[in-house]
Formats: C-alpha cells, sequence, structure tokens
C-alpha cells in the first residue's frame, strides 16, 4: 500500500527487475511516537535540519500526509538513479544489501557444482562482468535473430509469436480458471506494445509526441546495433505496426463484470470467437496443445489482434520481433544495447538520469531467476519463528475484527450476510513463507554466460506452466519469492499472502507499540482481506468461483458507498488537469479505507476494553494514525507519477492517507478535526464500507 508501484508498470517502464519485484503494492509501515494533541494541531517531536528553510507545517485536518511527512518530503531529494523513493523502497535496499551480501558469502565459501548456491553464485557473477558481455557482443542473441530472419510465411511467424521469449500481439498463459478454480486453463490476451499501455500511442498531446519520438530513436537505434541497413525506415514501420495494436487494445473497465471480462471458452469456442489466427500453431508452439479451458481477457481487443495478423507483411512482423527480442535483452548485451534502452524506458519514461549501481541490478538479476533459493536463505537468516507467531495473532485479531463489522453492517441483508461470512471463513493466509520451496534441478546456469541463463530463466517458468495446464491447481503454491516486500490476494484461490519480506522494519517490529503496528502492518492485512470484497473481488465467491453471492438490495447499497468514493477520488487532481481516475483505483481504495478501519477495530479490540497508554503525550489513537500516514510517504518523479496516473491501480500515496482518514470518525476525534478543515466531511458524507 505505499508507494505501490505495481511489478508489472515498472517493468513495462524499464525499471531492474529487482526494482519491479521488491517495491510494494501493499505498504505501511510504523514509526516512534510523534505527536499529542494540541487543538486540532499535532506537535511533532522530529526535529527539523539546521540550515534547511522550512515551509510551515500544515494543519493535521488541511493536509495529514503534509502534516506527518512534512520535514522528510522538505528535506529528502531523490537520488539520480531512482525513480521513486518512499517507506517501501528504503526497506528494499536494505533487503538488496542482505541478499548482497548472502551471495557474497556463498561466492567466498566456494560452492560444489551443480549445487544451488553454486548456481547462484554464477549467475551474480555472471552479472557483475561487463567486460565478459562487450567481448561477447551479440553472440549469445544470434540464434534467435536467426530463428526469426528465417521466418518466410505467415505460419513460421505465428510459430514464433507462441515461443517464450519472442513478442506477440497476443498472449497466452497457465492460471486457475475463474469457472473451476481447482483447475487450471489457459490465459489469452492482449500484448505486443514496446510503449508502457496504447494511450502513449493514441494521445497526441505535447509530452506524448515527444516520447513517441524517443520510442523511435530507440528502435532505431536496437536496429542499427543488429546492423539493420536503415534504421529510420525500420523504426518508423515498427511503430507503425504497433499502432495499430494500439488500436486494437482496450483499456481496463472495472464497470464490466468478471465473467464479461474473463471469458470462459473452450478450443472450439475460441478459434470461433478469434477467427482468423492459426490457433492451432500458436498454441502448439506454446505447448498448449490439448487446453480443455480458455479464459479470454482483453475479450474485444482479441479478436481484433487475431484477425491483424495477416493484414501485416510477413517482413514487418519480421522485423518487429527482431527488435522486441533485441530490446528485451538490452540489459543483458554490451552497453550500447543497454544505454539506448535506460535512456527511453528509465530516463524518458521514469525521469531516472543515472544507472543503479552494477550489484544492484545484479542482485535484481539473482532475484528474478533464482529468488525461491534466495529467499529460503534470506527467511532462515532474517525471519525469526517468534515474529511469525507474533503476526498470526495480529492476523487472527483482524480478521476477527473484520467478522464482527460484518456480522453488524447496517446495509447488507441476511442472506448476502451469510454468504460473505462463508466467504470470509474460507480465507487462508499464506504468512512468512511457503511449506516447501522450489526445485531448481532443471534451471541450468552456465558461467559467463548472462543472456543465456536469463532465457533459461524463461523457459524454466515455461515448463512449469506446461506441467500445470496438466495437473489441479496447487493453492498452495506462493506467487512470490518470500523476502519480496510485497503482499497479494489472490480472487481465484481466495488466500493473501504475506510474505517475510514485509514482516519487519519499518512495516513490522515486534518490540513496537502494538498502535503503530496494526497502523503499519494491520492495515496491509486489512487491505489484502477486504480485497475479497471489494469491487472486483466480490464477484468470486468463497472457492473462487465467478459468482454473484449478492441480492439486488445490497448490491446497491455497495454500489451506492462506492460509487460516493469513486467521485471523491476524481476530485483529487496531484496536476493540473491530470486526476485520479476513482474508477480505475477503486478496489484499492476499498482497499484502504477498510483496510484501515479494520486493523483499527481490531486494535480497539485487543486492547480488551482497557484505554492504551499515552506514550510521550501521544495517544494510541494518534500513534495509529500516525503510523499509518508515516508508511505512506513518498517522493515520485513528475514523469513516472504522470505513468502511473494512467496505468497504476492505485491512488497517489497523499491521496492513500488523506482519501481514507477523511472518511474515519476515530480519526477525527484522535486529531481534534472541525468544520472549515480542509479535509472535514460531515459526517453523512462519509463513506463506510466494510
Amino acid at each position: 500500500m505505499g508507494n505501490c508501484l505495481t511489478a508489472s508498470l515498472l517493468k513495462r517502464l524499464g525499471l531492474a527487475a529487482a526494482a519491479a519485484s521488491l517495491l510494494l503494492a501493499s505498504c505501511a509501515a510504523p514509526m516512534t511516537p510523534l505527536a499529542e494533541q494540541q487543538g486540532g494541531e499535532t506537535a511533532l517531536t522530529e526535529k527539523p535540519q539546521v540550515g534547511i528553510a522550512r515551509l510551515p507545517r500544515p494543519r493535521a485536518g488541511d493536509d495529514f500526509y503534509a502534516h506527518v511527512n512534512s520535514d522528510w518530503l522538505q528535506s529528502y531529494e531523490l537520488p539520480a538513479d531512482k525513480a521513486s523513493y518512499g517507506a517501501a523502497e528504503e526497506l528494499a535496499e536494505t533487503a538488496e544489501a542482505e541478499v548482497r551480501t548472502m551471495i557474497e558469502e556463498i561466492i567466498a565459501s566456494h560452492p560444489n557444482p551443480g549445487t544451488i548456491e553454486q548456481k547462484i553464485a554464477d549467475l551474480y557473477s555472471a552479472a557483475l562482468d561487463e567486460d565478459a558481455i562487450e567481448k561477447r557482443g551479440i553472440d549469445p542473441i544470434r540464434p534467435h535473430l536467426e530463428r526469426i530472419r528465417s521466418a518466410r510465411t505467415y505460419e513460421d511467424v505465428t510459430d514464433l509469436m507462441g515461443v517464450i521469449g519472442y513478442n506477440s500481439p497476443i498472449t497466452a498463459g497457465v492460471a486457475p480458471s475463474p469457472a473451476d478454480p481447482d483447475a487450471n486453463a489457459v490465459w489469452v490476451s492482449q500484448a505486443g506494445l514496446g510503449m508502457p499501455h496504447r494511450g502513449y500511442y493514441l494521445d497526441f498531446g505535447l509530452q506524448s509526441t515527444v516520447l513517441q519520438v524517443a520510442y523511435r530513436r530507440h528502435v532505431a537505434n536496437i536496429l542499427g546495433l543488429l546492423g539493420y541497413p536503415d534504421p529510420e525506415e525500420g523504426a518508423q514501420r515498427i511503430y507503425n505496426l504497433e499502432y495499430r495494436i494500439a488500436q486494437a487494445h482496450t483499456d481496463e473497465d472495472r464497470s464490466m463484470s468478471a465473467e464479461d471480462t474473463m471469458k470462459t471458452m473452450s478450443y472450439d469456442q475460441l478459434k470461433a470467437f478469434a477467427p482468423g489466427f492459426d490457433w492451432d500453431r500458436f498454441l502448439a508452439s506454446a505447448g498448449f496443445t490439448g487446453a480443455a479451458r480458455f479464459v479470454i481477457t482483453d475479450n474485444t481487443a482479441v479478436p481484433a489482434l487475431a484477425a491483424l495478423v495477416k493484414r501485416v507483411p510477413v517482413d514487418d512482423w519480421k522485423l518487429w520481433l527482431e527488435f522486441h527480442y533485441a530490446s528485451d535483452f538490452s540489459p543483458y548485451l554490451p552497453k550500447a544495447f543497454y544505454d539506448s534502452a535506460f535512456d527511453f524506458f528509465t530516463r524518458q519514461l521514469s525521469g531516472v538520469t543515472e544507472r543503479p549501481e552494477r550489484w544492484r541490478f545484479a542482485v535484481g538479476i539473482v532475484n528474478e531467476q533464482l529468488g525461491d533459493a534466495v529467499a529460503q536463505l534470506y527467511v532462515k537468516r532474517y525471519f525469526p519463528p517468534e515474529n511469525k507467531a507474533q503476526i498470526d495473532g495480529i492476523v487472527t485479531n483482524i480478521h476477527a475484527a473484520f467478522e464482527a463489522r460484518m456480522r453488524n453492517l447496517d446495509w447488507m441483508d441476511d442472506q448476502t450476510r451469510a454468504a460473505a461470512l462463508t466467504k470470509l471463513a474460507a480465507l487462508q493466509g499464506m504468512i512468512g513463507y511457503p511449506d516447501t520451496w522450489r526445485d531448481y534441478t532443471a534451471f541450468p546456469v552456465e558461467p559467463g554466460k548472462l543472456p543465456e541463463a536469463v532465457y533459461a530463466g524463461y523457459l524454466f517458468e515455461w515448463g512449469q506452466q506446461r506441467i500445470d495446464l496438466g495437473k489441479p491447481v496447487d493453492r498452495r503454491r506462493w506467487p512470490t519469492p518470500a523476502h519480496v516486500i510485497n503482499a497479494f490476494y489472490n480472487p481465484l484461490g481466495n488466500t493473501f499472502v504475506l510474505p517475510a519480506g514485509i514482516l519487519q522494519s519499518p512495516f513490522f517490529d515486534p518490540k513496537a507499540d502494538p498502535a503503530e503496528n496494526y497502523g503499519g502492518i494491520g492495515a496491509v492485512i486489512g487491505h489484502e482481506m477486504s480485497h475479497g470484497f471489494d469491487d472486483q473481488g466480490r464477484q468470486f465467491d468463497s472457492a473462487g468461483r465467478t459468482f454473484n453471492w449478492w441480492t439486488e438490495e445490497t448490491d446497491e447499497r455497495f454500489v451506492e458507498r462506492s460509487d460516493r468514493l469513486i467521485e471523491q477520488y476524481d476530485g483529487y487532481c496531484p496536476y493540473f488537469g491530470a486526476c485520479v481516475n476513482g474508477l480505475g483505483t477503486l478496489g484499492e481504495n476499498i482497499g484502504d479505507l477498510s483496510g484501515l478501519e479494520i486493523a483499527y477495530a481490531a486494535w480497539r479490540m485487543s486492547l480488551g476494553g482497557k484505554e492504551a497508554p499515552v506514550i510521550n503525550g501521544v495517544t494510541g489513537d494518534q500513534r495509529f494514525f500516525l503510523a499509518y500516514a508515516k508508511s505512506y510517504r513518498d517522493k515520485v518523479r513528475e514523469e513516472l507519477a504522470r505513468a502511473l496516473l494512467e496505468g497504476d491501480s492505485h491512488a497517489p500515496s497523499r491521496y492513500r492517507v488523506n482519501g481514507v482518514v477523511r472518511n474515519m470518525d476515530a480519526w477525527y476525534a484522535a486529531f481534534n478535526i472541525k468544520p472549515g478543515d480542509r479535509l472535514y466531511l460531515p459526517p453523512a458524507e462519509r463513506v463506510r464500507m466494510w
């Protein structure tokens, strides 16, 4: 929930894999006592740095986010190698350094050949060896380029589109079926763009036009490095092709039902739904022949993209495939490739002007390719059993508080309430780390061969998907390595995941005041639990099937509350003419509000009817809300911030604080918020969800 840059968006923006995997989708951090109540103001005990001019601290009721984080926001300057920084990134940096130390200890121990330790050491060393990468040039990817260049027909091109690691306007992967979450299905969706999403191609404003020119320059650079005779002409052809793909793409529409956005169909139905594309050949190349179920997302885009394939010359598809393979592998190729990709995807799109230190890049590669192996070592060293026991207790309390609130909701009828309670009872938490660790025996890593190791990682993951297709769903499989600083909810499994990475300071401290831990990690836990009941999660039942378990009357009441929350967030505009998308961020906004409400109720429940102590003049309620607000402090470069407004499902951090607390009665009482304060909402206008 903190800076909450989604991994998929970060990867599209060209940031390092380590940053993408370690940044937080659900962040919250506890803090030390800071404040005491003084007539609507909060007297902070943090002292400003000497010699730094300060703007007046906003009143708590005018801008609670800036009120709590004012000193840090005014004094912290983003380093040139970072697009954003906040509580989540601070912990991610620490985790990176800890992983680096572990890897260097492994290297110094001279592990035996064939062991997972040797694979970690060889992969890390290969990522560090820039001289070897320069000497090898494009030789590591030459077999793939030759494979693409040898294509002669649409059948050849379709074969290539199905191969893992090669680009395609349509992508396929294996995941549980929403019609039967115990069975796997092939998911089919739109793909194929080089820039983050369709808006970059279809918007003709000044900023977008500048980025379109910069992207074509990057394409030309890569083609030139590959020896293409007329790079500018080739870049224009590729851009024209991607423009047509962008026209076919659709934006996420949260107003559509889950059943409409995830259409389950048979193979014959798929071919009738999206004709004109050689599905037999594509799926055979992908290794998904014989699949019984298909789930189509972006369902208006898939037929349009299927029809597009044979409307584009084969030579254009070949050039496009060749460029994307080289561009995607640019970070693992000589400096000229890396520099071009960095200039566009990182400098132009996110405002970062310096590359990260090479060791951070190398740690990111190891985390991406051998994450579960690293996590096993990390958990053993940094996540003691007593921490897990304490977290389990907080989870139990938050679950109990959620149930109590659900039983007393005034807008829910008994029939819907019974179904909601059944779903809540079935909700399973995956805390800390998995019961079994992944086996990397089949993942080869050769010393000094970085691009080959990365592609071997693709093949390893692809092979697992092909195995999964013919097996029942493993509901206990973790979606991420356990040392990632993140948290997840899976509607198809009705499970939430709290990795060990997030279960430490500043998000959780076993020695901290309970009010701070509940305002920190408690809000994260409540957020993830509530995702099962947000605008999307509520469309799945206790087993993870898409099923409408709501009565019409209760559904109308939920939508009425959701609409008021949408209206609130639509009014938050960080830049002139650039506002939060209230509908697009609705699920996360419901999660933020519900999560903090539930965490507050659980904390009060944990007190057993007693009042929390006043510490340094700060009440327990104040410590709870201060911890929550501090967890969201961050700075984001404008280039990235604007991109996130377009493509991220989370609101900017300021509104994830201010937009939540202004709907909570307890916050008004804790900080003496009165009519006339900018964040004040009359009680009747405060949105109350779960």
